[in-house]
């Protein structure tokens, strides 16, 4: 099998209400504020940051206030998160640190001072050695991608592209056979392929603004996400899965997720350009896989659940134009109903669920927080 079945569950077929849909939506808002002082970490990925981003989206789609107040919670928020880091120290983390949360600070109170602070920890962390996006520069470079975009600044400019020299340089360090960037993370060495940890995940970021690269490194960085995605596609009657690892290791089993497989890879080339037949036939083809694999057992978390791969359905009905995308979409909209958690964050918990049903209602494609930036 190229996914796990023990991974994945039935799909409740049940039929798409729009007022369902909104009364889990208001329901997440609701509650999410109710127990904002009770969320424990500060950042992105699981934190207060997170939430209130992901509550400032939802206040926007039912255009309703918030109660909490914005400005002073982001600032108590990032003074907790100085003092009493969610991991060992501080770092500049689009996902786990700083830059996260000031990106959050800077919609609700932004300032010239925040602008050169992002800044300054966009730059430090060029050289992070993880090279991965949940810690390094490919995921702290979509400040400078956004700021970039945002004013028109040229220093802007030249801090993305010095990132994606960077990591182009360390991708071309490689020998041929390894393929792809080995991730130093955790104590181990290992090259990852995916959303969450590895290649693709890093490809998303450069893709960002891709067109303020060098033409040889443009075309560099397009032919290499072709040929890798070629290369290490795993197809089994018309469906198409990645494993988490290269090269593939038997004992880990492959993944269907965001952060490990067919979802995140989806995600991540949704700046890829279209038209290309291999790559729009193996993204269609990831697609067949995250359907027949069906709703994961883990329930909602738009890392690792089932909103998260639904949202690879509608980057694929806003790719293709073809409708069925978006009705398999709301098809795990709506078995994802009755999963909720009662945590409140954005990537593994009810806030991500809300940003889902939102996109699916709006028939949008943006993938929270890293496709705001």
């Amino acid at each position: 099998m190229i996914y796990n079945p023990e991974r994945h569950e039935e799909l409740i077929n049940i039929d798409w209400d729009e007022n369902k849909v909104i009364d889990c939506i208001e329901s997440i808002f609701e509650d999410t504020q109710k127990n904002f002082d009770s969320i424990e970490k500060k950042t992105m990925y699981f934190g207060k940051a997170g939430a209130l981003f992901g509550l400032l989206e939802i206040s926007k789609f039912l255009d309703k206030p918030l109660a909490l107040d914005s400005k002073n919670a982001i600032s108590e928020i990032y003074k907790s998160y100085i003092e009493n880091p969610d991991t060992e120290s501080v770092v500049p983390s689009l996902y786990l640190g700083e830059v996260g949360i000031l990106l959050v600070e800077y919609l609700v109170n932004p300032s010239e001072t925040l602008e050169d602070k992002i800044f300054q920890l966009v730059k430090s962390n060029i050289e992070n050695p993880t090279l991965e996006a949940l810690w390094a520069a490919p995921g702290t470079m979509i400040a400078a991608s956004w700021f970039c975009n945002k004013t028109k600044k040229n220093e802007w400019k030249e801090l993305f592209v010095e990132n994606t020299e960077f990591l182009i340089s360390k991708l071309k360090e490689e020998r041929e056979e390894d393929l792809i960037w080995q991730q130093d993370l955790y104590g181990k060495k290992v090259r990852y392929t995916g959303a969450g940890h590895g290649y693709f995940g890093n490809m998303f970021g450069i893709l960002k603004n891709i067109e303020l690269l060098k033409p040889d490194d443009k075309e560099y960085i397009l032919s290499h996400i072709k040929m890798v995605l070629d290369k290490l596609a795993i197809e089994e009657d018309g469906a198409v899965n990645w494993a988490p690892v290269f090269p593939k290791n038997p004992e880990i089993k492959p993944l269907s997720q965001w952060c490990h497989g067919a979802p995140g890879i989806v995600n991540s080339l949704k700046l890829f350009p279209k038209h290309d037949t291999v790559v729009e036939d193996l993204l269609v083809k990831a697609g067949e896989l995250i359907w027949r694999a069906g709703p994961l057992t883990k329930g909602i978390g738009i890392c690792h659940g089932t909103d998260g791969n639904g949202f690879s359905f509608l980057q694929l009905y806003k790719r293709t134009g073809n409708e069925i995308w978006l009705d398999r979409a709301r098809k795990f909209a709506m078995h994802c109903l009755p999963q909720r958690k009662n945590e409140y964050t954005l990537f593994t918990g009810d806030v991500g669920l809300a940003l889902y049903l939102i996109a699916c209602l709006e028939k949008t494609d943006n993938f929270p927080f890293l496709d705001d930036f």
